[in-house]
């Protein structure tokens, strides 16, 4: 439950970094947890870890997402 997720980045160079960061974040097993979800309320559910993620491509522009989000995985040792 809750899984595939899906989430949106602009066509650009910050955008693709992110997502090659995201990526590397995925395979170290640091975007997703099993847990209550915030939105249902269910429990054991696949949910969103420590990296925001913008879910509806209507949420843009967010002026200051790109950089929070790379400050996120920064955070969490993802890096050039």
């Amino acid at each position: 439950v809750g899984f595939p997720r899906i989430c949106y980045l602009p066509e650009n160079p910050v955008g693709r970094k992110i997502l090659r960061f995201l990526k590397v974040a995925f395979d170290r097993g640091l975007l997703f947890t099993i847990g209550r979800s915030a939105t249902t309320g269910r429990e054991d559910v696949v949910v969103w870890k420590t990296v925001e993620h913008k879910t509806q491509f209507s949420s843009y522009p967010d002026p200051s997402y790109l950089q929070r989000v790379m400050e996120q995985l920064v955070h969490l040792g993802v890096t050039d």
